[in-house]
C-alpha cells in the first residue's frame, strides 16, 4: 500500500509541475505576443540615427507599421505628431512608408522603444487593408 501511495503523490507532483511549467510558459508566449499593439509610436534605430514607426496593426506573427520620413540623430523621447509625415518620392529629405509588414522579430531588431500611442485612422489603414485582400507577403 505504501509503494501505490507513493506512486500516487510522485503522479500528482508530476502533473502540479507540468501545470505550473505550461502556465509559465502560456502567459511568457502571450506577454511576448501581445507587447506591441496598435496605435503605438515607437523611435527605431535607423541608418542615420532614428526614425518613427507606427503601430497599424498587429497578427499572431506580422506587425504593420507606418514609418515616417522624419530622422532624428538622437533617439526622441516626446514627439509633436503632427509635425510626423510621409513625404513623396521626390522630396529631397527622404520619404517614409505608409504599410510595411514585418516579422515581429525583425522589428524587434530595431531596438523600438515606446514614446506614446495615438489611434489608428482609417486613412492610416488603407495599405494594410490592400496587404489583407491581396494576401501579401512579409519582409524579413
Amino acid at each position: 500500500m505504501d509503494i501505490e501511495r507513493s506512486r500516487h503523490v510522485l503522479l500528482v507532483l508530476a502533473i502540479a509541475v507540468v501545470a505550473i511549467f505550461a502556465s509559465i510558459w502560456f502567459h511568457a508566449h502571450r506577454a511576448a505576443n501581445s507587447r506591441y499593439a496598435s496605435g503605438d509610436i515607437y523611435s527605431v534605430v535607423s541608418q542615420d540615427g532614428f526614425s518613427i514607426a507606427k503601430v497599424l496593426a498587429v497578427d499572431p506573427t506580422v506587425i504593420h507599421v507606418r514609418i515616417y520620413k522624419q530622422h532624428y540623430s538622437t533617439r526622441p523621447q516626446h514627439l509633436d505628431l503632427a509635425s510626423l509625415t510621409l513625404g513623396t518620392i521626390d522630396d529631397p529629405d527622404g520619404f517614409g512608408v505608409g504599410h510595411v509588414p514585418l516579422k515581429k522579430e525583425t522589428f524587434s531588431s530595431w531596438d523600438p522603444v515606446l514614446i506614446t500611442h495615438a489611434p489608428v485612422s482609417t486613412e492610416e489603414l488603407a495599405g494594410y487593408e490592400a496587404w489583407k485582400e491581396s494576401k501579401g507577403g512579409v519582409w524579413q
